[in-house]
């Protein structure tokens, strides 16, 4: 992705871990104020504070990113709710990613910085892995990543992603 005159590497995990449901994702229409915010953003990486004012994401915080825990085969959601998470492997996620890449007009990516060079990673959910996991330290809130798009008619989609292995709710959330 080219962002003023720097290049960044986006890797958006979609690796199921060879299971056949190892990933949940949904694509959700931003409201009018979020995109507006969004949109007004200048080309480049912004750092984010781990808060809803500064804009960072988080899937069970952000109301407008719809929060649920409902979630169907790849599919099969058109009996489901607005807000549903689909689940499969990386190609049925593709086949929502894809298409919001090639019609975009700006695309934006929320995630974490490489260590070494221009990239960015973790852009996925970044909370609920279960206690004793090896991402499990890295759970917290505010963290979460995505792609969202300005679609042709200046409305604005983000691509939200989150592993089998994690909660769709994280206790604080739940309580």
């Amino acid at each position: 992705m080219r962002a003023r005159a720097a290049v960044y590497r986006c890797v958006v995990d979609l690796d199921s871990k060879h299971h056949r449901d190892g990933i949940q994702w949904k694509v959700v229409d931003l409201p009018q104020m979020q995109s507006q915010a969004l949109k007004a953003c200048e080309d480049g990486w912004h750092s984010l504070a781990m808060d809803e004012a500064s804009g960072a994401l988080d899937y069970y915080r952000s109301e407008w990113l719809g929060p649920s825990k409902e979630c169907v085969r790849a599919g099969r959601e058109a009996s489901a709710g607005k807000y549903c998470w689909k689940y499969g492997n990386g190609h049925d996620a593709f086949r929502d990613l894809e298409p919001l890449l090639r019609c975009g007009r700006r695309i934006f990516v929320f995630g974490e910085p490489f260590r070494n060079g221009k990239g960015v990673h973790n852009i996925h959910q970044n909370q609920g892995d279960p206690p004793g996991s090896r991402w499990a330290a890295e759970n917290g809130p505010w963290q979460d990543g995505a792609v969202m798009v300005e679609r042709p008619d200046a409305s604005v989609a983000a691509f939200l992603s989150k592993f089998s292995t994690q909660r769709f709710c994280v206790d604080e959330v739940c309580a």
